[in-house]
């Protein structure tokens, strides 16, 4: 299975190759380590893991305590979702994330062995736990003789999510003496989704655990994927005709339609009937693609290539920003697969014209919008036909950010 390609990350080293999910390790385009968990095409078409994932990911976003372990980035509608955490030595956010997917699967004693030896190549060492202090498994067993006493009701009722929060203390003494202590929590928890969770997922029916006493709050409307809000979209500023950055200007009045819905921090006006198509974000990247809806055919893709794609960035100040821009340039524009802006045309706005077919612009530019800095990057393309539309667009671009 060749490496995951996720925008805004690089990653250099896989961890974990499981049928249901893969661990990597990585980087952003800033340095920062991360780990990343992936699933597989099949675990992709599991409704049950996707589920899963997706509320350890809400969990481990929303609940105290993600300030200093917070999940970093997440998307369940790719064709191969995943969730990402920053790597931050000697402190255990992971398995925030992972630990939920626990109580669906085995802990048998075969499983907890591998994992013994996986973290053993990491260093860590297993502790000494009595033979009889083994950990209970709902995993398919041979049939044995009943020789057991009958359970009790109350052992019945015990939840497995109970018994994963035991299963973690059980492990916890030799998993903080690895160093990356991050990597072996993640690492610990999706290996033992090993032998059992084909037969747990497919063959058991959903357990019902019974809620807890003080259940987490709903969901903030505000809140995306911390650290960054839900973007407010400025209000639009209509064309009045003055000159941009290059080539042609809407015109003062000028009748046309305003792109609101793509949760970027500005508006823009766009000549056609817009669609917006929403290619991701991440605590460090939000891209976007805004493509003629009337020109979209389901089947055959863009009848016309007429498009705006376009990358954020944030930024504490402007010149974070500026030190940013090579980096950023070099992300975004091999995402998007075409030139980085070389021209400057003032002091935070770059900008490179290309008249081949089809007719493009790239530009990068640093603005303030609502007390927060930005860098965007924008590609705007189509036939050479279409040359003044895909410059008002740049220019409307850079217009509604300065």
């Amino acid at each position: 299975m060749s490496t995951p390609e996720i925008p805004g990350y690089q990653l250099d080293q896989r961890l974990l190759q499981h049928p249901l999910a893969e661990l990597w390790h990585g980087r952003t385009f800033t340095g920062m380590e991360i780990i990343a968990l992936v699933l597989s095409e099949d675990g992709a078409r599991d409704e049950t893991v996707v589920e899963r994932l997706t509320r350890a990911s809400r969990d481990a976003a929303l609940v105290p305590g993600q300030q200093e372990t917070p999940l970093w980035a997440a998307n369940f509608n790719s064709s191969r979702p995943y969730a990402i955490t920053q790597l931050i030595p000697g402190q255990t956010g992971a398995e925030r994330l992972i630990d939920p997917l626990d109580g669906i699967i085995g802990n048998d004693d075969v499983s907890l062995q591998a994992i013994r030896r996986q973290l053993s190549g990491y260093g860590a060492m297993p502790p000494d736990l009595p033979q009889a202090d083994s950990i209970p498994s709902y995993a398919d067993r041979p049939h044995q003789p009943q020789t057991q006493q009958p359970q009790t009701q109350a052992e019945t009722e015990q939840s497995k999510i109970d018994v994963a929060r035991q299963y973690s203390r059980k492990i916890g003494s030799w998993i903080y003496a690895v160093v990356a202590v991050v990597v072996l929590i993640v690492f610990s928890i999706t290996y033992s989704i090993g032998s059992a969770i084909g037969s747990a997922v497919k063959k058991d029916d959903p357990v019902e655990v019974a809620a807890p006493a003080v259940s987490p709050e709903a969901i903030p409307a505000k809140v995306l994927i911390p650290p960054i809000n839900i973007v407010t979209t400025a209000p639009y500023k209509r064309p009045d005709g003055s000159p941009g950055l290059f080539g042609a200007t809407y015109a003062a009045g000028a009748d046309l339609q305003v792109v609101a819905n793509a949760e970027l921090p500005f508006a823009i006006g766009w000549p056609r009937p817009p669609q917006v198509i929403r290619l991701g974000e991440s605590s460090q990247l939000i891209l976007r693609k805004v493509v003629t809806a009337t020109e979209y055919d389901p089947a055959n893709g863009l009848k016309n290539s007429f498009q705006a794609q376009v990358a954020l960035h944030p930024c504490v100040s402007l010149a974070q920003c500026l030190a940013d821009r090579p980096s950023f340039d070099q992300l975004w524009t091999k995402i998007y697969k075409t030139t980085a802006p070389a021209t400057a045309k003032d002091a935070r706005t770059w900008l490179t014209v290309s008249t081949k077919a089809p007719y493009t612009i790239t530009m990068t530019h640093a603005f303030l919008s609502g007390g927060q800095w930005w860098l965007v990057g924008a590609m705007v393309y189509g036939q050479v036909a279409e040359a003044p539309d895909v410059q008002r667009v740049v220019n409307d671009i850079w217009r509604q950010t300065s």
